[in-house]
């Protein structure tokens, strides 16, 4: 069984300490041309989701056009390696999250690079749960529920979707089962559309999501929430538990954070122009609330010092997921 990650910090406490940096004009570091901002995902992703509402704000102030680039692809290295080979300049950043830095640091094994060393982590942008998800009208309607049909006698290993093998989603079912003793079997879509519509037409029995990707579905009532990871109740799934307050303290550090992220050979004042635009614009009322109704949860500003120790103690804490759960990418 899994133990607690007790000794893994938490986000933001870690993340809360430092103070927004002030705005350094564009002409200082920043040359002129297109901002990319490749999203290693597809259009649509919540990947995508928290790159489109991010890019207009850059945009307007950097003054500068900000575009997004979706390259998915072999489980966003695809998108990732094509940032780190680019030229470091700043105008081609990646937005990341937990699993394109240290999931596929621990997953991936021959990939020509390193995502937490070849990568600089300028910002955290947001947050969000993933939420445990069956169908409604299953005849599940809570986790006990779930985890007593597991148990129940002749019953085969509950099937569960995933984006994909070593996906956020597929190591949170890994750590349920690991955590319950229950027996499942994991069924690796395209990608997390593809998982949630084979979830509704009965071909698995439950499965994780992004909140953000499937809170519409739950609200219309097609798909229940048994309950969500991270340390506090999603602000989409009024009601819906977290898997803490149910008694797995071990799912509080699970939720996924989004950021954007440029080649670790950035100059300096480069990242610093960056880091402190990219404070400034997740600063801002209006897109703070944007992303708030869409399912993110607000990540106070950090020191680059701050950003490169939260790096590397996600990567040592999902490299033990991504051991106990046995799931490897050659």
């Amino acid at each position: 069984m899994l133990a607690p990650y007790k000794h893994i910090m938490r986000r933001r406490a870690l993340l809360g300490a430092a103070g927004a940096a002030g705005f350094i004009p564009a002409s200082r570091a920043l040359p002129a041309g297109t901002v990319t901002i490749v999203v290693p995902y597809g259009a649509g992703s919540t990947n995508d989701i928290i790159a489109r509402l991010v890019a207009p704000e850059l945009s307007a102030l950097l003054g500068q056009s900000v575009v997004i680039d979706n390259r998915p692809g072999a489980g966003g290295t695809l998108g990732i390696g094509q940032v780190v080979r680019a030229r470091p300049d700043g105008l081609t950043l990646a937005l990341v999250s937990a699993s394109s830095i240290p999931i596929n640091k621990a997953l991936y094994r021959n990939i020509p690079f390193d995502p937490a060393r070849d990568l600089t982590l300028l910002t955290i942008a947001g947050s969000t749960p993933n939420a445990l998800i069956v169908p409604a009208g299953g005849g599940i309607d809570s986790l006990a529920g779930l985890i007593a049909r597991a148990r129940q006698p002749g019953q085969p290993p509950l099937r569960h979707f995933s984006p994909g093998n070593g996906t956020s989603q597929h190591l949170s079912c890994a750590q349920l089962a690991m955590l319950t003793g229950i027996a499942v079997e994991n069924v690796p879509y395209r990608g997390p559309a593809e998982g949630v519509t084979g979830l509704m037409a009965g071909e698995t029995q439950f499965g994780f999501a992004s909140v953000p990707s499937v809170a519409g579905l739950i609200r219309d009532g097609r798909l229940k929430a048994l309950g969500t990871t991270g340390p506090r109740p999603s602000t989409l799934l009024a009601g819906v538990p977290t898997l803490v307050s149910l008694g797995y303290p071990a799912f509080g550090d699970t939720d996924i954070w989004y950021g954007f992220a440029g080649q670790r050979e950035l100059p300096t004042e480069t990242q610093t122009q960056l880091r402190a635009a990219f404070d400034r614009v997740l600063a801002d009322a209006g897109l703070k609330e944007r992303l708030r109704r869409a399912g993110f949860d607000a990540v106070p500003p950090a020191t680059a010092a701050q950003l490169d120790a939260f790096v590397q103690a996600q990567v040592a804490f999902w490299a033990e997921l991504v051991r106990s759960s046995g799931a490897t990418m050659d």
